[in-house]
């Protein structure tokens, strides 16, 4: 390196090299300041086993590990991670309390997502028309109904998933409004959801993408709740879980029982782990029941 720059000042005027060498030495002293900051910069703290987070949201940590396509949205209302190739939800993290249900209106059109970055597709309300898919919540919209702030936000593009109608408006709903009536004694729950597979089968037939945004079709949509007595509540290996797993398809009743299954057959079926932060021995008795 040292005879390639001697040869290559070689060639230089006097003032040339002067500045060539003034470059040169900038740029090892920012380099020199660069690793001396890095050096300074204090570790994260490692987060110990019941170790929560500040964000209700993702109390006890966003499912891991991170899909291949990633990106995160933080709201007030929900976490999730979209994925840019399929036009969805990888998964949607939200905390459930009695005061997160009220009387608003809810919204008739879904909007794309402000805060996708502009290199991303945006799905219009218009992709879904016309499919046979309905507009599947994640995050329901009674969930977020304490005021219009929190009921808009559930109608974003990133929110839903194509769903078969008999699915979404007939076991999924049953089971959405169940989790809310868990609430009714002070009980609080932490759900996670999403779709998994490819191609379902809505009222016109079974499709793996629709609209012109060609937005992916799961095959199944599942959903894990954590269901914890008070917001301060600390989980135990006595806590209530539900989980249940649906196929994307117009078999579904009304009756959401029969499709329930443990946290650990979804962890199993996802590769997804979830509540990452509780501790070992909590989660296994929690997850296995």
């Amino acid at each position: 390196m040292a005879q390639f720059d001697r040869a290559f000042l070689n060639h230089l005027t006097p003032k040339q090299r002067a500045l060539a060498l003034a470059a040169l030495f900038a740029v090892g002293v920012a380099v020199g300041l660069f690793q001396s900051w890095r050096a300074r910069e204090p570790a994260p703290p490692p987060r110990e086993p019941g170790q929560t987070l500040a964000d209700r949201n993702v109390r006890f940590g966003a499912p891991t590990p991170e899909p291949k396509a990633h990106h995160l949205i933080e709201r007030k209302q929900f976490v999730l991670s979209y994925n840019d190739a399929t036009k969805g939800a990888n998964w949607v993290c939200w905390s459930l309390s009695k005061s997160d249900i009220g009387t608003a209106k809810r919204q008739t059109s879904f909007e794309p997502d402000p805060l996708l970055p502009k290199s991303f597709a945006r799905v219009k309300h218009s992709d879904y028309s016309g499919s046979g898919f309905d507009r599947g919540h994640m995050c329901p919209s009674k969930d977020r109904s304490a005021s219009d702030e929190d009921n808009a936000a559930t109608f974003v593009t990133t929110n839903i998933v194509p769903q078969a109608p008999k699915c979404n408006q007939g076991g999924w709903e049953r089971f959405e409004s169940h989790c809310r009536d868990l609430t009714r004694d002070g009980s609080v729950l932490y759900l996670v959801c999403g779709p998994h597979g490819t191609g379902g089968e809505g009222s016109n037939g079974r499709a793996t993408a629709i609209g012109k945004a060609q937005v992916g079709v799961p095959a199944s949509v599942w959903k894990v709740a954590l269901v914890l007595p008070g917001p301060d509540a600390v989980p135990a290996r006595d806590t209530k879980a539900l989980a249940v797993w649906f196929p994307n398809d117009q078999s579904v009743p009304e009756d959401w029982k029969p499709y329930q299954t443990t946290v650990a057959d979804v962890e199993r079926r996802t590769g997804y782990t979830f509540f990452p932060l509780l501790p070992a021995d909590v989660a296994e008795a929690i997850k296995g029941r």
